[in-house]
């Protein structure tokens, strides 16, 4: 039993899915938002009210988004809201990954999904939730961890079963299997 956890901790953190900003950043980023506000000098544009942005295969969902750009190009993503969302699916739609927050701090550059107060990732069924949660979009590997001083003291992961030998856990012994 002990060997089974840190395998299947192992097993979380291999990046079976190719969830960097390069296949996405070959699309055009979609904004719609209640209200925008731009300075050139600073290179920061900040939208207001039912902020979604989509780029490819992302959907980012906010009340209010700070974009950073660089060189004309949109280096990092501040997401505010109660809370604040980030879903990717994989580029052959098999698996997706949803975080929420009520700060998301996506660093485009680095692939890193920052995930501040009331923290949570979703990842091939796997919930790990807490008060703050990184997560590495090129390695496909976390970090998660709790808050003393607040109520999400402590973060919690949840694992589901997963089928070896291609049978399907949630179907019961006597119920007929469909055939492969």
């Amino acid at each position: 039993m002990l060997f089974k956890i840190p395998f299947l901790l192992i097993m979380l953190s291999v990046p079976s899915m190719a969830l960097t900003a390069t296949e996405n950043s070959r699309h055009n980023i979609s904004i719609d938002a209640d209200y925008a506000e731009r300075n050139e000098k600073t290179g920061l544009t900040e939208y207001r009210g039912n902020v979604v942005i989509r780029q490819g295969t992302i959907l980012i969902e906010a009340d209010k988004i700070i974009i950073y750009s660089a060189d004309n190009k949109v280096i990092r993503v501040a997401c505010f809201g109660t809370p604040a969302g980030y879903q990717q699916q994989s580029e052959d739609d098999q698996e997706i990954l949803i975080a929420r927050a009520e700060n998301i701090d996506y660093l485009i550059t680095d692939d890193l999904l920052n995930l501040k107060t009331n923290a949570s990732l979703i990842r091939n069924g796997t919930s790990i939730k807490g008060d703050t949660i990184t997560y590495d979009l090129a390695q496909g590997t976390w970090k998660a961890k709790g808050d003393d001083q607040g109520a999400q003291k402590r973060i919690q992961l949840v694992i589901p079963p997963f089928s070896q030998d291609g049978i399907d856990p949630y179907i019961p012994a006597s119920t007929t299997r469909p055939e492969s």
